[in-house]
């Protein structure tokens, strides 16, 4: 079994994993937003339904991500949390 002290330091690095997680989930989201601006210059004046449908699908995609980093965040702040309570 584990040590409190073990216990603090796993929870600790979980907590700072999450942190970097949520910079790779704020990049990715940054990638999709670039995705978002070639498709809707290239869709300019096309109307086309697939233009339509990758547009949407790439929306759909930064709008998970901003969920996904949301709930990193809160997992962290549990982990913190908890680790606090340890003392």
């Amino acid at each position: 079994m584990a040590s409190i002290e073990e216990v603090k330091a796993i929870l600790a690095q979980a907590a700072e994993q999450g942190n970097v997680t949520v910079n790779q989930i704020q990049a990715a989201a940054a990638n999709v937003e670039q995705v978002l601006n070639r498709l809707r210059a290239v869709s300019a004046g096309t109307g086309h339904p697939k233009t339509a449908e990758a547009i949407a699908r790439a929306e759909q995609a930064k709008q998970q991500l901003a969920q996904a980093a949301v709930l990193i965040q809160g997992s962290s702040a549990a982990a913190r949390e908890y680790r606090s309570l340890l003392g």
